[in-house]
């Protein structure tokens, strides 16, 4: 059976920024986000033995939230600078590794998600959906899973939460987390909630009549005055906010699982980009392909002439630096002194590179 993995795109960064300490390639670019999502990604990946993958996000542009509600996420503070600069790497990253990204105007990436999640489902897939968002508890199933992870420095920890496990942790079903919300609020969105009714309260009142409709179908019976006023006065306010907190399971998102199919990930596309961002301990991931290996040696300048020799060690000699290697495991190589000389490479730049066979030379 198929198995889908669909990535939050801004909220796994938003995790790994504030989780994974500071970092910058020598070009100065902050990097610590594309870093944290990359490990928590290929960590899921290999976890989930995923066939598919895509990563959604959002877009500047109001949504249709925004229309209902011009102050929806209308307390939220700007990305901060080190962050905004990341989102646009982590694209070419996942575009370089083979990576669906969608992103979609008028849409947020929950609602992109959450479309895909359930049609992927309908379609008998398993899913698991990656976010540091608990709205998306909404859409658990039976078949859809939802892991949050959690990033303190190079430790990622993941909570999962199928059907049942909201049900446990929160007292509702991933349908009642939603209205939960709406009687209780966000401030993180700014979804205003009934006033005088926090998430104890609404945990409570929902516990007792299950929905928003049959609450409001026998709303004189709740005990509390000052909670049944309010709940009373602010009816449309409540109705309000579970229209903004309801992820769209029915967006117009068009996806052909083709495409979102996963290949090779570790590209020479993908090698490249983790070079500069000086990911060194991802390196390890790749491969030793053939085709970087013979890039290398065409590179490889090997010489026996004398005056190509002088003109190699005085280009290392302007350069002011050089890595240098003595080479010993050719066959035919030169005893010197009871050791068995080869050659001498020489490394002076990135694309410098020059090997000295000792068959080649007098050595004395």
């Amino acid at each position: 059976m198929d198995k889908l993995v669909l990535i939050d795109g801004h909220s796994i960064m938003n995790r790994a920024f504030y989780g994974v300490p500071d970092l910058t390639n020598s070009e100065g670019l902050h990097t610590n986000a594309v870093y944290g999502f990359l490990n928590i990604m290929l960590k899921i990946l290999e976890e989930e033995k995923a066939d598919h993958a895509a990563v959604a996000f959002d877009l500047k542009e109001p949504t249709f939230r925004h229309e209902m509600y011009d102050a929806y996420k209308g307390t939220r503070k700007p990305m901060p600078q080190e962050l905004h600069e990341q989102v646009p790497v982590m694209k070419q990253v996942l575009h370089a590794m083979g990576i669906r990204t969608m992103e979609q105007p008028g849409l947020e990436a929950d609602d992109i998600l959450g479309t895909l999640a359930k049609r992927a489902e309908k379609e008998g897939m398993d899913v698991s959906l990656v976010s540091g968002d608990r709205d998306l508890l909404q859409i658990a199933s039976d078949k859809i899973k939802i892991r949050i992870p959690k990033t303190k420095g190079a430790r990622t920890e993941v909570e999962d939460y199928y059907a049942a496990d909201v049900e446990a942790k929160y007292g509702v079903t991933p349908a009642g987390f939603i209205e939960l919300k709406a009687l209780m609020g966000d401030t993180a969105d700014n979804i205003p909630g009934v006033p005088k009714v926090g998430e104890k309260t609404a945990s409570e009142l929902l516990k007792q009549f299950q929905t928003l409709d049959n609450l409001y179908a026998h709303v004189e019976e709740v005990t509390k005055k000052a909670v049944r006023e309010s709940l009373i006065a602010n009816k449309d306010l409540a109705y309000l906010s579970l229209d903004l907190a309801t992820i769209r399971i029915d967006s117009p998102v068009v996806l052909d699982w083709n495409e979102a199919r996963l290949g090779e990930l570790y590209t020479e596309d993908a090698y490249q980009l983790f070079r500069k961002l000086e990911f060194k301990n991802l390196l390890g991931r790749f491969e030793q392909k053939e085709t970087k290996q013979d890039s290398l040696t065409a590179k490889i300048h090997v010489t026996s002439d004398l005056a190509e020799a002088q003109e190699i060690f005085e280009a290392v000699k302007k350069a002011g630096h050089c890595g240098f290697a003595v080479l010993s495991d050719q066959k035919k190589c030169r005893k010197i002194e009871e050791t068995e000389f080869c050659g001498l490479a020489l490394c002076w730049g990135e694309e410098k590179i020059a090997v000295l066979p000792a068959e080649g030379f007098l050595l004395i």
